[in-house]
C-alpha cells in the first residue's frame, strides 16, 4: 500500500510539472495578451516526461525524491527566469538546466533504486507448476 502512496505522489509531480510548463510556456506578447510558446513547454515539460516514464521502475524513497528534485529545479528556473527577470529566456537556463537535472538525477535514481520484478508492484507471484 505505501508503494501506492509514493506513485500517486509521483503522478502530482508531474501534474504539477505539466503546469510549471505551461506557466513557462505562456510568455508577455507587449501589453495586450500571451503567447504561448513552444520550445520553453517542451524543454520544461520533458523531463517530466522522463520522469512519468519511469514511475513504474522506481521503488519509493527514490521515486519521491528523485521526483522533488527535478520538480524543485524546475520551480526554481521557471521562477528565476519567467517571473522575476523575463528577458526572453535570453540565458537559455530554462532550456537546458531542467533537463540535465532530469538526466542526473533519473539515473542515478533507476541505478540506485529499481524495482526488482514483483516489489512493490502489486503482482501476484506466477505459478511454476512444480508441486509443494
Amino acid at each position: 500500500m505505501r508503494g501506492q502512496s509514493y506513485r500517486r505522489a509521483a503522478y502530482l509531480i508531474v501534474a504539477s510539472g505539466t503546469v510549471l510548463a505551461l506557466a513557462a510556456a505562456l510568455v508577455p506578447f507587449y501589453d495586450v495578451g500571451y503567447q504561448l510558446k513552444g520550445l520553453p513547454l517542451a524543454a520544461v515539460l520533458t523531463p517530466f516526461l522522463l520522469y512519468g516514464g519511469l514511475v513504474a521502475a522506481l521503488r519509493g524513497p527514490w521515486l519521491l525524491a528523485s521526483g522533488l528534485v527535478i520538480l524543485g529545479v524546475s520551480l526554481v528556473v521557471v521562477g528565476s527566469e519567467r517571473f522575476l527577470d523575463y528577458d526572453g529566456y535570453r540565458s537559455g537556463l530554462v532550456y537546458w538546466l531542467p533537463a540535465a537535472t532530469a538526466v542526473v538525477v533519473l539515473v542515478a535514481a533507476y541505478l540506485f533504486g529499481r524495482a526488482r520484478p514483483g516489489e512493490e508492484t502489486g503482482a501476484r507471484p506466477q505459478f511454476t507448476g512444480e508441486a509443494v
